[in-house]
């Protein structure tokens, strides 16, 4: 049974170096990046795709989680968000609220998609085995800057209900909401493929390009976890997709952002 509706929304905007993002191009200059979080409603319950960057982190990385965050502190300041955009409070802005998210599904455990898995305890939080393993020590220098214990700690807890999984993972068990791995730009990351009620199937790539030249052109980051798995898995979610007949949206491009439902446009 098909989602009958999908909302995104713009947690924060993130400077990126654009050559960081897109390998190679544009050295020097800067791309306003968002960083969404995506509300898929089902009928067997409502899902959270992702979810975004914590305003308090940006705020004060010093003082973030148990331990603080001090590693986090060089990107913050390129980081403009409020308490307005947290996740969770943009539920609110269509309706919803923290306890009416059934699932939420994380595609990584980076600061700019994991920041505010701590709203959600009422949720079963479905995330590949193999990020939960690896985002605890990571052993890439500036990979361990975009993990942070304020953000994912909180799935250590008993009040929790996490669901690690291993592979494709159909969310309600009808093909409707089903996470695929995608690993390359972390060693766990997967995207969630939808079937959409009126826009047909759409995959929610998240970082598995930054944009869409990267996407097609194999420009992979060189902070990747492992470059040439990211660039194999991005060449078989191209085939994927085609086969799917469906359109893949990445996490920071804009222009994909700004194709998918707005929030307002959906509204009963």
């Amino acid at each position: 049974m098909p989602a009958s509706k999908l909302y995104a929304f713009d947690t924060a905007d993130w400077d990126y170096e654009y050559s960081s993002m897109v390998r190679g191009e544009q050295p020097g200059e800067t791309y306003a990046s968002p960083c969404p979080c995506y509300l898929v409603d089902h009928p067997e319950g409502t899902v959270l795709v992702d979810t975004g960057v914590d305003p308090a982190m940006v705020a004060d990385p010093e003082h973030y989680g148990n331990y603080g965050a001090p590693q986090a502190a060089d990107h913050t300041a390129d980081i403009e968000t409020n308490a307005g955009r947290r996740a969770s409070a943009l539920l609110t802005d269509v309706g919803y609220s923290p306890e009416d998210v059934d699932v939420v599904v994380l595609t990584h455990l980076h600061l700019d998609h994991a920041g505010d898995v701590k709203s959600f305890a009422d949720a079963e939080i479905v995330v590949q085995q193999a990020e939960l393993e690896y985002a605890w020590w990571p052993a890439d220098p500036f990979q361990r800057d975009l993990y942070l214990e304020g953000d994912f700690g909180v799935l250590r807890s008993p009040e929790f209900d996490v669901t690690p999984v291993e592979g494709r993972y159909d969310v309600f068990g009808d093909g409707a909401i089903e996470c695929v791995p995608t690993p390359g730009h972390t060693a766990g990351h997967q995207s969630v493929k939808v079937d959409l009620e009126n826009e047909g199937t759409v995959v929610l790539g998240g970082d598995v390009a930054f944009l869409e030249t990267a996407y097609e052109a194999d420009r992979q980051p060189s902070f990747a976890w492992d470059t040439e798995t990211a660039i194999a898995t991005a060449r078989r979610l191209r085939n994927d997709a085609q086969r799917w007949d469906a359109d893949v949206y990445l996490a920071h491009d804009r222009d994909h952002l700004d194709a998918l439902p707005e929030p307002p446009a959906h509204l009963d």
